[in-house]
């Protein structure tokens, strides 16, 4: 049975991926997630492309700069976490 996600959880796995801890893998991240490896991996590249339909590309591209995400802000790294919590599960 095929399963459906929110772009809310979508974004929100995303950017959990984006800003794993040294020594955690993809693989780790949607294990814990409770999705495939491939699915999370197909995300992280439809936001890299800003391919998520109700996110706006300037939102995405905050999450998808060439900075790593260990080396977002604090300010940016809330930022985005706000986003992802006002989508709507649509």
């Amino acid at each position: 049975m095929k399963q459906f996600f929110t772009q809310s959880f979508k974004i929100q796995a995303v950017e959990k991926a984006l800003s794993r801890k040294n020594g955690t893998t993809l693989s780790q991240v949607a294990n814990d997630l409770n999705i495939g490896d491939s699915t999370l991996n197909k995300w992280i590249t439809k936001a890299k492309r800003h391919e998520f339909d109700d996110v706006s590309s300037n939102e995405i591209s905050r999450v998808t700069r060439d900075k790593r995400p260990q080396d977002w802000s604090l300010e940016e790294r809330l930022e985005i976490i706000g986003k992802c919590a006002s989508l709507d599960d649509a």
